[in-house]
C-alpha cells in the first residue's frame, strides 16, 4: 500500500483549491479514502473520492449521503464537513479518524471481552439513535463500518446506502449480503428495526469471533437469514450467561417489529446481561471531587501499616536464609510441564473437541469454537487452534478451536 501511495498520480493533488491530498488509506468499489489537509482551515480530514467512472446515479446517491450523514451530529458518528466535485470526481470530507475498523480489531484479536462487546455497542446504538432522530436508517451496520480510535471511542462511517425513513420506493439491494436485514431481502421497508438488527449481528461477532451467519455464497447468506436467529452463543463460547442468547434473538428476529424498539433499548438489555450493568461505565469519566486534596493517613492506619509491612519483611528474610541446595533440583534433561503460569498454548489439535476445551479450561484459559469448513478428519476432531501450541498466552486470554462437524461434539448434545 504505501508504494502506491508514493507513485500514485492522485497524491499531492489539491480538491476544490482547498483539499491536498496526501495519503490513501482505503480503497473498495465505492472510491477511495485519502488522508488530505484542509488548506483553508488548516487541519487533517479524511476526503472520500468517487473516481470519473461512476455513473450519474452513483453520483447523486454519493451526494445523498453526504447530506444525510452531515444532518447526524454526534460523538459516535464520523463528522461529515463537505461535499462537491472536482472536474469528473465527486468527493466527501470528513472528520480524520485515527484508529482500526472493528473489522480489522476482530480479525487481529478474536472474541472480545464480554465487558468491551457491551461498551462498545452501547456506543454504536447512540450513534444509530441518533442518525434514527434525524430521520436517518442506516442500513448498512457492519464491523467494517464502525472504527475504533486510540481512546476507545467508537464511531459510525459509511452512510452510503443509507436512505430517509420516508424512503420506501426504492427497492433496489444494496449492501453486504452477511448482514442484510430479513426485511430488505424481501423489499420490504426500512426502518429503525433494520439498523438494530445490524447491530445485533455487529454484537454477535464481537463475542464469537466469527459472523453470525456464513456460507459459501451470497444466495445461502440471504437464505440462512430467513430461517431464524443464528446458532447459540454457547456452540461458540464458554462462560457466557445463557441470558445473551434470548437478548441475540430478539434482536435479530426475522420480524422486524418483535425486535427492541430501538438500538439503545437492545444495547443496554445487552449490556445488563453481559456485565451486570458495569459495562458502560467506561464511556462516562468519574466525577471529579474538587476541593478536597490528599490527606495523610490516620495515626493508626500508619501504624498498622507499618506492622504489615514489618511481618512481610520478616517473613521475606526468613526464607531468604533457606541454603539453595534445599531447592528441588529438575534431573538432568528433563523439561518444564507447560502450564498457564508458563504463558505457553495447550497442544489440543487431534483431540475431541469436548476434551479440547477442558484442556484448555484446565490449563487457566478460555475457548471459543466453531466449525472448519472444508476440514476433513474424524468427527468432531479439533483441526487447528489459534493461537498455535506452544505461542505465548497470557491466563484465561480465548483460544479459538476450529473442528470437523459432528453431533455432540461439545459433550452437551448439540
Amino acid at each position: 500500500m504505501a508504494s502506491e501511495v508514493l507513485t500514485s498520480p492522485k497524491r499531492r493533488r489539491l480538491l476544490a483549491k482547498r483539499y491536498r491530498l496526501l495519503e490513501r488509506i482505503d480503497e473498495g468499489g465505492a472510491g477511495e479514502v485519502w488522508r488530505a489537509r484542509d488548506e483553508k482551515l488548516e487541519r487533517e480530514v479524511a476526503v472520500k473520492l468517487l473516481g470519473a467512472g461512476a455513473d450519474d446515479a452513483f453520483r447523486a446517491r454519493f451526494a445523498d449521503e453526504a447530506r444525510r450523514a452531515a444532518s447526524v451530529v454526534h460523538p459516535n458518528v464520523v463528522t461529515v464537513f463537505d461535499e462537491g466535485r472536482d472536474d469528473a470526481d465527486a468527493f466527501m470530507v470528513m472528520e480524520l479518524v485515527s484508529g482500526k475498523t472493528l473489522r480489522d480489531v476482530a480479525a487481529e484479536r478474536g472474541p472480545l471481552p464480554a465487558r468491551e462487546t457491551a461498551r462498545l455497542t452501547v456506543q454504536v446504538a447512540a450513534a444509530l439513535d441518533a442518525a434514527h432522530a434525524a430521520g436517518v436508517i442506516h442500513c448498512d451496520v457492519k464491523p467494517a463500518n464502525v472504527i475504533v480510535d486510540q481512546s476507545g471511542v467508537a464511531k459510525l462511517t459509511d452512510f452510503g446506502i443509507a436512505r430517509a425513513a420516508r424512503d420506501r420506493d426504492e427497492q433496489q439491494l444494496l449492501g453486504t449480503a452477511r448482514y442484510i436485514a430479513p426485511e430488505r431481502v424481501e423489499g420490504g421497508p426500512v426502518g429503525p428495526a433494520t439498523d438494530v438488527y445490524g447491530l445485533g449481528l455487529l454484537a454477535y461477532e464481537l463475542l464469537a469471533g466469527a459472523p453470525a451467519f456464513e456460507g459459501v455464497s451470497t444466495e445461502e447468506l440471504v437464505r440462512r437469514r430467513l430461517l431464524g436467529p443464528p446458532p447459540s452463543l454457547g456452540h461458540r463460547r464458554l462462560g457466557l450467561d445463557a441470558r445473551v442468547d434470548d437478548v441475540l434473538a430478539r434482536a435479530l428476529s426475522v420480524d422486524p417489529s418483535r425486535r427492541y424498539s430501538s438500538a439503545g433499548a437492545f444495547a443496554r438489555a445487552l449490556a445488563d446481561v453481559l456485565d451486570q450493568g458495569d459495562a458502560t461505565s467506561s464511556l462516562v469519566p468519574a466525577p471529579t471531587r474538587l476541593g478536597r486534596s490528599f490527606a495523610l493517613p490516620r495515626l493508626d492506619s500508619t501504624v498498622a501499616l507499618l506492622a504489615i509491612l514489618a511481618v512481610l519483611l520478616a517473613t521475606a528474610l526468613f526464607f531468604a536464609s533457606f541454603p539453595r541446595a534445599l531447592t528441588p533440583v529438575a534431573p538432568a534433561g528433563a523439561s518444564p510441564a507447560p502450564s498457564a503460569a508458563a504463558g505457553t498454548t495447550p497442544a489440543v489439535v487431534g483431540k475431541r473437541l469436548s476434551d479440547a476445551i477442558s484442556a484448555l479450561q484446565a490449563a487457566g484459559y478460555n475457548a471459543s469454537w466453531t466449525v472448519a469448513a472444508g476440514a476433513g478428519g474424524a468427527a468432531c476432531s479439533v483441526a487447528r487452534q489459534d493461537p498455535a501450541a506452544g505461542a505465548p498466552i497470557t491466563p484465561r486470554q480465548y483460544v479459538s478451536l476450529y473442528y470437523v462437524a459432528g453431533k455432540g461434539c461439545t459433550g452437551k448434545g448439540d
